[in-house]
């Protein structure tokens, strides 16, 4: 499974460096900005203590995918149990978020990935790590379909 992840993560990212050519940098832009936008309302949710409103940001679907540790958690529904067994859902018990973005990444049109690291303080510990994204519009919202988290 691993490789075949890896095989996706490359073919996305050897695809992007081709396809986001065809965008204009007026529509690079535009999609990072929209991404930012995206990010920034999922970490206020998620500061807010609002799992729901957080959860909004990714793809309501069995395809969506976390990974985290050594752990694939497949679909929305899944990873919204995942975060909620974890940290709940208020704001105590979800802490505070902060995520750094390193880079945003046009794929084409319609997919992107990003790039950065994140720390969370709760009330009994602090996390650090990196993350990978790749995000999905679909109608007029950015949504993410893949979520690696370490």
């Amino acid at each position: 499974m691993k490789k075949i992840l890896i095989l996706i993560c490359t073919s996305l990212i050897i695809s992007a460096n081709v396809s986001a050519k065809e965008l204009t940098p007026q529509q690079n832009q535009k999609i990072q900005s929209e991404i930012t936008a995206a990010m920034t309302k999922s970490v206020k949710c998620w500061n807010n203590g609002d799992l729901e409103c957080f959860m909004d940001g990714y793809v309501h679907s069995d395809k969506t995918l976390f990974i985290s540790g050594d752990k694939f958690i497949y679909g929305w529904q899944n990873s919204y149990d995942h975060y909620k067994k974890k940290y709940g859902d208020d704001k105590k018990g979800m802490g505070h978020l902060q995520i750094t973005v390193e880079d945003i990444n046009p794929i084409d049109s319609t997919h992107a990935y990003l790039t950065g690291k994140w720390h969370l303080t709760t009330e009994s510990k602090e996390y650090n790590g990196v993350t990978s994204l790749i995000f999905e519009k679909i109608g007029n919202k950015w949504q993410i379909i893949l979520d690696h988290s370490n």
